[in-house]
């Protein structure tokens, strides 16, 4: 018969490893392998250019990859994450970019290009859960891919915008330019 120390040794055992893996998973999620194929690319905005990069690690043009991670028959629901800053001031065009997305997405829902609700697209605040979920395959997939935002609050300091298997990562060094790679987004979905 086992005794009620090593039962709770073995359960305390087990606790400890699945929040190490669970700390781990977090940290980790938007971890890519391999090396991108860049693209530099300008975006205008209104009498301005934005210098920012392209990225894909699926290959071939990201723009198009763009539109298949979000625009495919077995996309069934589309998750668009972000944190929010501690700065007030930051947020509206934090809300502006996710927004954007959301428009473009209504759009392809709308002409039937996707074949899902309105509700399956959803925005959210990342949690560290969400994270674990990513790195484990359970988000971040052709059925439901994953828009996140890396701004500068979590280390956005590039402008660019990065395509993997069932993730897009955009990358800002502000939030009104956040605004803006979305709304990029928001265009190669409704093409």
């Amino acid at each position: 018969m086992i005794s009620n120390r090593v039962k709770i040794g073995a359960v305390l055992a087990v606790a400890v490893v699945f929040i190490g893996y669970c700390t781990y998973a977090s940290q980790h999620a938007f971890d890519l392998k391999g090396e991108p194929e860049s693209y530099p690319y300008q975006l205008n905005v209104g009498e301005d250019t934005l210098e920012t990069t392209l990225e894909t690690y699926s290959g071939g043009d990201p723009a198009r990859m763009i539109q298949y991670t979000l625009i495919n028959p077995g996309v069934k629901r589309v998750y668009i994450l972000f944190k929010a800053s501690e700065d007030e001031t930051d947020n509206p065009h934090l809300v502006k970019a996710a927004a954007s997305i959301g428009e473009g997405l209504g759009a392809a829902i709308g002409k039937k290009k996707l074949d899902m609700d309105p509700e399956d697209v959803i925005p959210r605040e990342i949690t560290w859960f969400q994270r674990v979920l990513i790195f484990t395959g359970v988000m971040g997939t052709e059925p439901e891919p994953v828009i996140y935002f890396k701004t500068p609050n979590v280390g956005g300091a590039q402008n660019r915008i990065i395509v993997a298997e069932g993730i897009i990562i955009i990358e800002s060094s502000s939030y009104e330019n956040a605004h803006f790679l979305a709304s990029f987004v928001r265009q190669m979905v409704m093409q």
